[in-house]
């Protein structure tokens, strides 16, 4: 649900004027249709597959255990701009946005971090143990099923 005026914290809006974001607008509504609009998971989604298929033929294979080495540090030109993997956590690099939601339902951007944000997957009020720890008490505590909602029975086991 959106309403004109709100806004919405993104790393990616139609909006942008980069040349691959118009590229990725303009194939989506070719195949999709004209009135459709794109969005923030779309591009991640998108981007997503780019990423892992530049691991894989850096990797030279689709085993997990070469491909999860080789994402390390790889960058892409994606719509939303230059993201990259953090060698460290292997989180996207990515500039973040804040867009004013417009009547056409568009979004007008109205802050840029314009250099990509690091991520910062364990804030420093928890220690990085402390961070697993918690994840392990949620995961266990709700019967793994919040990794996997469709686990049940036997397969927790």
């Amino acid at each position: 649900y959106r309403v004109s005026g709100d806004y919405a914290s993104w790393n990616y809006f139609q909006s942008l004027t980069l040349p691959e974001n118009k590229n990725f607008v303009q194939n989506f509504k070719a195949k999709y249709g004209s009135d459709r609009v794109t969005s923030d998971p779309m591009e991640a989604g998108y981007t997503g597959v780019y990423l892992f298929a530049k691991a894989v033929e850096k990797a030279k294979s689709d085993d997990p255990k070469k491909y999860l080495q080789e994402i390390r540090g790889i960058t892409l030109s994606a719509p939303s701009g230059i993201i990259g993997v953090d060698p460290d956590n292997q989180h996207l690099v990515k500039v973040v946005r804040i867009g004013q939601i417009q009547p056409d339902g568009q979004f007008t951007i109205i802050f840029s971090s314009e250099d990509p944000i690091r991520p910062i997957p364990y804030p420093d009020y928890k220690t990085q143990d402390q961070w697993h720890g918690f994840l392990d008490d949620l995961y266990f505590g709700w019967g793994r099923q919040w990794a996997n909602p469709s686990l049940s029975g036997s397969d927790l086991v």
